[in-house]
This record gives structure tokens, C-alpha cells and sequence, in this order.
């Protein structure tokens, strides 16, 4: 390196004694930036005396300044590798030889320094620091720990406890955000002064001087107001009014002992005012009791149900106790005992939550210490006892906090049902009687729990709710037969029980005729019951009233040949408002999962509405969301074929076959099939092979009409029969092309132009269903229409003169109660429409 470095001295074309002075600084500045400190000097020295280096004084001082530097950095780390300080001692040698790379005693420090290892403690100093962390943290720690935990557990049984006297049964609870206020801030007040007290007690974190000022003091007048607060605003909602006794009257044992504390906290505070640690002592006392009361009073209003059913020994009865529980939570949920469902025709009259209810063990042992966690619990608010006293009896105790808050005994006979022998009792009868119990439990927590009262629809009676629940559950009701007289009797016992009133209302509407004026009425009642429910918790059945009104206008407009366009505009207002409450389901889970599933009917809905509401506009394109979502889905999807089949000019795919593939998923039981039947909606289907063949109905006698009793076509119709040729369709299909033509001319023995001459005829059924019937189409081949364009050319000439003509023919065959005569408008719009299926 020192031979590289000398070359700078003497450059190409320079002499030994001319030095290049940029190059020698250069070197110069690198040597000593990298700790080479005596290659640097050894550069300068070189040099001649005379050279004009500009840098040498500068460089050589810098070199001085990192030489003493290493120096100290020696001194530092040798004195640290005597303390046994090796880690640290091997870091100053390092920052030596950082200095000053070619200092001896740095690198013999630095390879000391890493060489010995510091020797570990002996097990004798190591038991001393367990010992010291043992008894200075760990023991204090667990102290205070075991201190605060059994002072907070002390508190809060005392809030269960004093619960049973705040809170009287016959107490209307707060607001939710009431409820939130006052138990936050008593459950922030037992936990502060559980920890807080063992933990001055211990370690005095502060002066009592500092926290018990004479205003500070008076911060427990905070607990109070907000009590005060609460009270008001409850009495302030109770139907008595503010100002009247009666409204503060529930709440008088709170108000009571929130003075009580107050009054004490103010004495003893004015007492011992000398001493601020009897003060703080006292401010810790005070909250403590304001902690317990709020607790008290906020738990104690909480909506937690425990629920058990005894046989009549007394004995705990774990079978009807879980009937029970299902009962609380999901009453009126079960399928109907009669009628064609799309959405669930199920409405629920529980709002209880799972984490509500809760049951007591049926052993013995168990049960008694559960009791015993029971009293202990503030948060286990209610309690019911049901009692099976015989095959027609049943008793149901109710207790809120510990204090009795209704007593029911009930028979068969008092909801009009037939008393029976104990040995005759069914499950199904002792699953009647458990039901009522739940009805009176839930009735009976909706008088101081009013957000169950929206879940009720209006029952304030609990013989009311049994009756429909028991006549609305095909797995209670005795016979349906009984239906409509069990919801006459639940009306007469609560009349402002809307879903009684429906339910009646709908058991009516499906015994009666469609076109009936009761029928109508029904709707209209419906509509305006349905209108009358605002709440979110009513979202459920105003989604099925709703549901089912929309399907029964459109079922009223179809019956009616799609004439009455009044009927039309009232199933697109039903249609709107089910929509909306589908759309506003979403905050209430139960009415939630019911909008979900009924979103793909809704979507059909629309565009059964659409389609029928502009008959002359092109066919709109068939929203099917999910052709086979569901069988309810696949029906739905064959109704909206059916409206686009009556109502669009010429169709630009086959709807009736679409149809009818939805008809394959959409029935899957035999009652599908006796709706699809008197269905109005897929009148459009009843002449064809592919729907009565679904249906089970005999195809259309077309061999029959009047043609074939010609002279001309003698004996046609049995060769047609025999070749598998009865219906116009398959005609149709065999006569497509001039070869198929000719060849059943051969086959017939007749002139083509005859041939043509049934196609012509076969064709006249497609224009519309009701052309179908073999009568209606003997009245048209009397007026002399043999074919779809001469019925197009005469409709559109004349209709009025063309339905006189049809008309007189009727009268005298004795056809004038036929669909196509009494309502003609769909064949004849139809017919001007387009030339069905005309062509070769």
C-alpha cells in the first residue's frame, strides 16, 4: 500500500523533488478518514521541507486529534474490562480502532474483552431477587387483586339483593338508553371503589387533601340527579302525566333510598370534616351505596326469563319445559292447518331474545343451587312456574325479582275447547294447554316491557293469543274445521287484536268464490288493517298480508278478463307497500329472513304488474331472477308467462311451453295442483296437452267440432284419433311443411287443400285459450271463420258486429255461458294483435 501511495508523489512528467500537492491532500484525507493514521504521517514526512503542500498542517493536527481520541476510548474500555464490564468494554476498544486501526493496546483490549465470558450469578443471588420480586410485587399484587374481587362481588350481590325492593313488579321500564345511563355509571362506581379502596389502603397513591375539597366532596350529588332525571322521564311517558303521583308512584323505593343516601353522605361528610381521611373514607361509603342502588335499579329492569315446568307431584318436568321455552321464543310460528302458502303464512309473536330464557335444572341438587344463583343474580330478572295440574288444568306463577307478579289458572274449557279424561290426554293436548301458559307469560311481560307490545299486534289478552296461535298451528288446532270459530272467539276476547282479525278475515276469503263482492271486501279490510301497523316489528305480517293481497287483486283482474282496471291499480298499491316492507325489513332479523325470501316473488310481481299494465307495448322480457329458486319461485315465473301470453302482441318465444317447464318444478303436492287448477292466472294454459297433462285434465275434444261432420271430411276425424292425431297442437306440428301436408293427404285420402283447411282451423286455437274450447270454435266456423287471418281481418272490420253474430249463434246452441262470450276482450285483442301460430 505504502509503494501505491508513494507513486502519488512523483506523477508522469514531474520530478522527485515536484510533488503534485492536490494528489498528496487527496491521500492524505482518505488515509485518515479510514484510521490509517501512521501511513498518513509517514506520507507528510516524506515530503522535502520545501514542498508547497497547503494541507499538511491541517491534516497532521487531525491526526493528533484522532490519536487522542483512540487514546481515550483505550483508557475507557481497559477500565470497564476491570469492572468485568466485558460487552461494554469490547464497544470502546471497537470505537479505539475505529480512531487509530494500528493501535496496539485497542486491539489487544478488544481481543481481552471478548474472549472472557462474565461469570453468572450463583443460584444464591438469584434465590434473593425471587425472593425480593416475591415479596415486594408478586404477594402485595395478589392482595390487592384478592381485596378488589371480593369487594366487587360483595357489591354486586348486595345489587341483587336490594333489586328485589327497587324495582316492583308492576314497574314499567325505562328507556333502553336510560337503562344504559344508570347501570353503566353504578357498575363504573362498584368497580372503582372495589379497586380503589384496597388499593389506598395499601399503597396511599395520594393525599386524602387532594380529593376531598369541600366541592369535590358534593360530586355524589351526580348518581342522584341522573336517578332523578330517569324517574321523570319515565313518569313523564306513563299515561297518568308528569305531575300526578301516580306516575312517580312505581318508582317511590328508589326515589327513597337514593335520599337516604344522600341524607347519610351529608351527614356523615358534615361530621367529619376535621379529618380528610374519614372524608375520603366517607366518599368511598357514599358512592359505593349510590353503585349498589343504580346497579340495582337498572339490572332489575332487565328482560331475563327463567322458566320451569312441574308435573303435578311437583317434580320438574324437563319435556314440557323445553316445549315451553320453544313456545317463548317462537309462538305463532307454525305452518297453517289449510291454504297454498308462497311466503310462510307464519307470524311471530315473541320478540325474546335466546339470551333471555333460561331454565332450572331437573335434578334436585342442581336446581336448589341454581335457585340459590338466582337470588344472587341481579340480572336474572323474572321467573315462571308452570304448572300441569291434569289433563285440562294448568297453573302459571310469575315473579319478577324475587316478588310475585301474576298467579293463572285455566282450563280447556275457559278457551271453549272439550274437556277430556286424563287417560285420553294426547301430547298434542298438553301441548295446547302449555301454549296458553306461554301466551299469559309473554301478555303478561308486555305490560312492563313495551317493546314486546309491537310483537303482539294490539293483544292485551292472553285467552285472545292462544285461541289464534292454537287455530293458526296445524299441529294444535283439533280439526280445521274449528279455525274460523276459535278466531271468531279470540276477536270477541281482545277486538284490537289485528292478527286475530286477519287471520279471521283470511280463513273466510278462502272459502269464498273469487269473484265474489266478499271476496273483494276482504281485501279492502285487509289493506286498511294492514296500513293501520307501523311499527318495525310488524314488518313480518304486513310482508305476508301484503304478499298475499298482491296475488289476490292480480287473481281478481285475471278472473275478470283482465278488464277492471280498477282491481289492477289496487294490486300495484298493495305491490308498492310490500315492497317498502320488504325494503325496511332489514333492522328486524325475524322480518329480515321473511323479506329475503320474499324478494324473487316480489321481483315476479313486478313484472306480472308491468306486463299487465301495458297490454299494447312490446312484450317486456320475463324478469325470471332464479328460474328453479324454489318450486313457490318456478309457479310465480308460470304465472308471469301466462300475463305476458294475454296481454303482448306477437310473442317472441314460446311463453306457454315456458310455462309449463315452470309448472313441472312449481307443483310439487297434490294441493299445488288443485290451486293450479282454479288458478285464474294460468287460464291461458287450459286447453293445452302439456298443462292438462300436469294437471290431470282430459285434452280438448277437437275431433268434434263441426267441420268434421262435413260430407267432405267424412271419416277423417277416426283416421286423426287412430294416428295419434287429436289435438290441434299436434296437427299443427305434423302439418308444418308441404311434404308433412301431403303425406296426411295421402294417409286421408283427401284433396291437400282440405289438409290445409284443418291446419287453418288447428291454428285458430292458438289465438287465444279460450278458442280452445271445441264449442267456441264451432261458433266461429259458423259465423264462416276458418282461420286466424280471417278472424284477425273481421275483428279488426267490425268487433262489435263480429260478437252479435257470436252472440246469436250462442243463444241458439245454448253457449252463452262461454269465457270467449261472457269475455271476449282477450281474444279479441289477441286476434287484432297478431295472427297466432299463422303461416306455413
Amino acid at each position: 500500500m505504502l509503494v501505491g501511495f508513494g507513486a502519488v508523489l512523483v506523477p508522469a512528467g514531474r520530478s522527485v523533488a515536484e510533488p503534485d500537492p492536490a494528489r498528496v491532500c487527496a491521500v492524505s484525507d482518505q488515509l485518515i478518514k479510514a484510521g490509517y493514521l501512521t501511513e498518513a504521517r509517514a506520507l507528510f514526512n516524506r515530503l522535502p521541507d520545501e514542498a508547497p503542500v497547503p494541507c499538511m498542517a491541517a491534516d497532521l493536527q487531525r491526526i493528533d486529534l484522532r490519536k487522542a481520541a483512540a487514546a481515550a476510548a483505550v483508557r475507557k474500555g481497559q477500565q470497564q474490562l476491570a469492572e468485568k464490564k466485558n460487552e461494554a468494554a469490547a464497544k470502546s476498544f471497537e470505537a479505539a480502532l475505529a480512531e487509530e486501526r494500528d493501535n496496539a493496546e485497542a486491539r489487544a483490549g478488544h481481543t481481552a474483552a471478548t474472549a472472557e465470558k462474565t461469570p453468572s450469578k450463583g443460584l444464591s443471588e438469584e434465590k434473593e431477587d425471587w425472593d425480593d420480586f416475591y415479596h415486594d410485587w408478586l404477594v402485595p399484587l395478589l392482595q390487592l387483586i384478592a381485596a378488589a374481587l371480593i369487594g366487587i362481588v360483595v357489591l354486586g350481590a348486595l345489587s341483587g339483593l336490594f333489586a328485589h325492593w327497587v324495582v316492583r313488579p308492576q314497574s314499567v321500564v325505562w328507556h333502553r338508553a336510560a337503562r344504559g345511563v344508570i347501570g353503566t355509571l353504578g357498575v363504573v362506581l362498584i368497580l372503582g371503589c372495589g379497586v380503589m379502596m384496597p388499593l389506598y389502603a395499601m399503597y396511599r397513591p395520594f393525599a386524602p387533601q387532594t380529593v376531598v375539597a369541600d366541592p369535590a366532596g358534593l360530586a355524589f350529588l351526580i348518581p342522584a340527579l341522573a336517578v332523578l332525571i330517569a324517574v321523570a322521564q319515565a313518569a313523564a311517558t306513563s299515561p297518568t302525566r308528569l305531575m300526578r303521583p301516580q306516575s312517580w308512584a312505581p318508582w317511590w323505593r328508589l326515589l327513597l333510598a337514593t335520599a337516604a343516601v344522600i341524607g347519610a353522605g351529608l351527614l356523615a361528610w358534615l361530621t367529619v370534616m376535621s379529618d380528610p381521611l374519614e372524608r375520603l373514607l366517607v366518599a368511598y361509603a357514599v358512592l359505593s351505596c349510590f353503585g349498589v342502588v343504580l346497579t340495582a335499579a337498572a339490572l332489575g329492569q332487565n328482560l331475563r326469563l327463567q322458566v320451569e315446568a312441574q308435573k303435578t307431584e311437583g317434580t320438574a318436568d324437563a319435556v314440557a319445559t323445553d316445549y315451553l321455552l320453544a313456545r317463548l321464543r317462537a309462538l305463532g310460528t307454525e305452518r297453517p292447518p289449510q291454504g297454498l302458502t308462497a311466503v310462510p303464512a307464519v307470524t311471530s309473536l315473541s320478540s325474546l331474545r335466546t339470551e333471555d330464557l333460561s331454565a332450572l335444572p331437573a335434578g334436585k341438587v342442581a336446581g336448589a343451587l341454581s335457585r340459590l344463583f338466582f337470588a344472587l343474580r341481579p340480572d336474572l330478572t323474572w321467573r315462571a312456574r308452570v304448572v300441569l295440574v291434569d289433563a285440562n288444568r294448568i297453573a302459571v306463577t310469575l315473579t319478577r325479582n324475587g316478588h310475585h307478579a301474576e298467579s293463572t289458572i285455566f282450563s280447556r274449557l275457559d278457551l271453549g275447547l272439550p274437556a277430556v279424561e286424563e287417560e285420553e290426554a294426547e301430547d298434542r293436548l298438553r301441548a295446547q294447554l302449555l301454549t296458553g301458559a306461554a301466551a299469559i307469560i309473554l301478555v303478561r311481560l308486555s305490560h312492563t316491557h313495551p317493546e314486546l307490545q309491537a310483537s303482539l299486534c294490539g293483544a292485551r289478552d292472553w285467552r285472545s293469543v292462544t285461541l289464534q296461535v292454537i287455530a293458526s298451528s296445524a299441529s294444535l288446532i283439533d280439526s280445521p274445521d274449528e279455525r274460523i270459530p276459535m278466531l271468531g272467539r279470540a276477536i270477541h276476547e281482545d277486538p284490537n287484536y289485528t292478527l286475530a282479525r286477519l287471520e279471521y278475515l283470511w280463513a273466510h276469503q278462502i272459502t269464498a268464490p273469487l269473484d265474489s263482492t266478499l271476496f273483494r271486501q276482504i281485501c279492502t279490510t285487509t289493506d286498511r288493517l294492514l296500513g293501520g301497523l307501523t311499527d318495525a316489528s310488524s314488518s313480518g305480517i304486513r310482508i305476508r298480508g301484503y304478499y298475499r293481497n298482491t296475488a289476490q287483486w292480480i287473481n281478481m283482474y285475471a278472473q275478470g278478463g283482465y278488464t277492471d282496471r280498477t282491481l289492477l291499480r289496487r294490486a300495484r298499491r298493495s305491490f308498492s307497500r310490500l315492497d317498502h316492507a320488504c325494503r325496511t325489513a332489514d333492522q328486524h332479523a325475524p322480518a329480515a329472513q321473511l323479506a329475503d325470501r320474499a324478494r324473487p316473488l316480489t321481483d315476479i310481481f313486478r313484472s306480472i304488474i308491468e306486463a299487465l299494465s301495458a297490454p299494447h307495448a312490446p312484450a317486456p322480457v320475463p324478469r325470471h331472477p332464479t328460474q328453479f329458486l324454489s318450486p313457490r319461485v318456478a309457479y310465480e315465473n308460470a304465472c308471469l308467462d301466462c300475463a305476458l301470453l294475454e296481454t303482448g302482441p306477437a310473442p317472441k318465444r314460446d311463453y306457454a311451453t315456458e310455462a309449463e317447464q315452470h309448472l313441472q318444478i312449481g307443483m310439487p303436492t297434490s294441493s299445488d295442483v288443485q290451486h293450479a287448477i282454479t288458478d285464474p292466472c294460468l287460464a291461458a294454459l287450459r286447453q293445452r296437452p302439456g298443462y292438462q297433462s300436469l294437471v290431470g285434465t282430459p285434452p280438448t275434444e277437437f275431433l268434434k267440432v263441426r267441420t268434421f261432420t262435413e260430407t267432405a271430411f267424412k271419416g277423417t276425424a277416426d283416421k286423426l284419433d287412430s294416428a295419434g292425431l287429436s289435438h290441434p297442437e299436434e296437427i299443427i306440428r305434423n302439418t308444418t311443411g308441404t311434404r308433412g301436408r301431403t303425406e296426411l293427404a295421402e294417409y286421408l285420402t283427401v284433396s291437400p287443400l282440405l289438409v290445409d283447411r284443418i291446419r287453418q282451423i288447428a291454428l285458430l286455437t292458438r289465438t287465444h285459450p279460450d278458442l280452445a274450447d271445441p264449442r267456441m270454435l264451432n261458433l266461429l266456423l259458423g259465423a264462416e271463420i276458418e282461420s286466424p287471418t280471417r278472424l284477425r281481418a273481421e275483428a279488426r272490420k267490425d268487433p262489435e258486429a263480429l260478437m252479435a253474430r257470436l252472440r246469436e249463434l250462442a243463444a241458439a246452441e245454448g253457449a252463452s255461458a262461454l269465457q270467449g262470450i261472457q269475455h271476449p276482450e282477450g281474444w279479441l285483442r289477441s286476434a287484432t294483435g297478431h295472427a297466432a301460430g299463422s303461416g306455413s
